[in-house]
């Protein structure tokens, strides 16, 4: 991908309030498009180059999510950067492969936060299962958006591009407290690189982190594993739905009610009919009767 293309990409994203994730995950499977197909001049690109390039990823392996993605920047790239029409019968979107998130155990847990080495990064896995937050609100955290007074966190233009306030948990903050005794010096983000100069700590160093640590414990990680894990926890200590919506920042509650179905204990209780009396069905049967 030129400079002229990556410019005006990054253009288009600004003008539709896109966050740097999302443009950064354009830019990405657009540049690789553009390689895969060689060619010089981009407006001979038509639908078909788009569908070719996703059939051969699903045949190599990739996921649906991942084939879907793919879709989605090149759906931005042709009707925004090309100016050509995308046509959704000729590439469609892919059905998806409905899994149950992965969620860790308590002990799991814990096993994380002692295998990390230093505070920061036992601060980092804390908050982000403590209090339910996904990696790219970590990141954005400054040092005022920890409320020590009623134990909140202020998360600030999340996901969704609005905000909204989670849980703060007393041993997260004990963490934190020991990581500004070690890194006081003053910054607009809460977590830094460990090496001075201390720079703003990226969603792919945190990726990288966690990945390490979880491989020394044996345990397969990233950080949204650890976000699912807060919610079905909350869920299967029978925390309201509505009260684990906010705090997960979602704005639709069939996000959150997914980890209903994660949860075993949520459906420990539930009889199944098989096992229900045959008198329960007989009782029916003579109300039945009588109406008639």
């Amino acid at each position: 991908m030129n400079n002229e293309i990556r410019k005006q990409l990054k253009e288009e994203c600004f003008i539709r309030n896109l966050s740097p994730r999302t443009c950064s995950i354009y830019e990405y499977h657009i540049s690789k498009f553009i390689a895969w197909n060689d060619c010089e001049n981009i407006d001979e690109l038509t639908i078909y180059n788009a569908r070719d390039y996703i059939l051969e990823k699903r045949k190599d392996g990739k996921t649906t999510g991942y084939c879907n993605g793919i879709n989605s920047a090149l759906t931005f790239f042709y009707k925004h950067i090309l100016h050509q029409p995308w046509n959704h019968d000729i590439v469609p979107r892919m059905k998806l492969e409905w899994t149950l998130p992965q969620v860790l155990t308590r002990s799991e847990i814990e096993k994380l936060v002692d295998t990390a080495k230093n505070t920061r990064n036992k601060a980092i896995i804390a908050l982000i299962y403590s209090s339910g937050l996904r990696v790219g609100e970590v990141v954005k955290l400054a040092p005022g958006d920890i409320y020590m007074s009623t134990m909140q966190i202020h998360v600030r233009n999340s996901k969704n591009h609005g905000d909204h306030w989670s849980i703060l948990s007393v041993r997260t903050l004990e963490l934190l407290k020991q990581y500004w005794r070690e890194c006081p010096e003053e910054r607009d983000t809460l977590f830094v690189t460990l090496r001075k100069p201390h720079k703003p700590l990226k969603t792919g160093g945190i990726e990288i982190m966690l990945k390490r640590i979880g491989a020394e414990a044996g345990i397969d990680v990233h950080p949204h594993i650890l976000r699912h894990s807060f919610a079905t926890h909350l869920i299967e200590n029978e925390t309201p739905r509505e009260y684990v919506q906010t705090l997960l920042g979602h704005k639709s509650p069939s996000s959150t009610a997914i980890y209903v179905h994660v949860t075993n204990k949520a459906i420990m209780g539930v009889k199944s009919p098989f096992d229900l009396p045959i008198e329960e069905d007989a009782s029916k049967d003579n109300e039945d009767k009588g109406d008639e």
